[in-house]
């Protein structure tokens, strides 16, 4: 003899249920950081900017850090020597949306998402170990003219 307890009203809410959870783990998903395999991290535009001003003297010293009001989330500048500097966008590869914060303590070596807490090197973009996105930051071009410097 069949199970006949199971009728309709008990399928239905059985499959509304398991649609339930299916829609509720892909908004999670869809929404929160994400293990892209694609490195699609928006960028937005470059900035020129005068490194013997006051907002930008940490940049008169090699290791000197700044984080720039442009881009799309900021876009972190670092100086490595005389003439180079490295310019990382700040959005978040995982997040997108949210912008990463130096790390306290790292002397700006390090980025970090206040949402996915995944870090981020500051000298070559790379994700350090638990980053949810394998995905580097975006890296900006740098010309240093001995006083001005353009990020595009």
């Amino acid at each position: 003899m069949k199970n006949e307890g199971l009728g309709l009203g008990h399928r239905w809410a059985r499959r509304f249920s398991v649609s339930l959870l299916l829609f509720s783990l892909s908004s999670f998903f869809l929404f929160s950081c994400s293990r892209d395999t694609v490195c699609d991290t928006p960028f937005g535009e470059g900035a020129t900017i005068d490194i013997g001003m006051p907002d930008f003297a940490a940049l008169q010293n090699v290791g000197g850090t700044v984080t720039v009001n442009r881009g799309y989330k900021g876009i972190f500048v670092r100086r490595m020597g005389y003439g180079e500097f490295v310019a990382f966008e700040c959005a978040c590869p995982g997040c997108h949306e949210v912008r990463l914060l130096p790390l306290e303590g790292w002397e700006g070596g390090v980025l970090e998402c206040p949402e996915c807490h995944s870090r981020y090197e500051t000298v070559n973009g790379q994700p350090l170990e638990g980053a949810v996105s394998g995905c580097p930051l975006y890296q900006y071009n740098t010309h240093f003219d001995g006083y001005v410097l353009t990020i595009y």
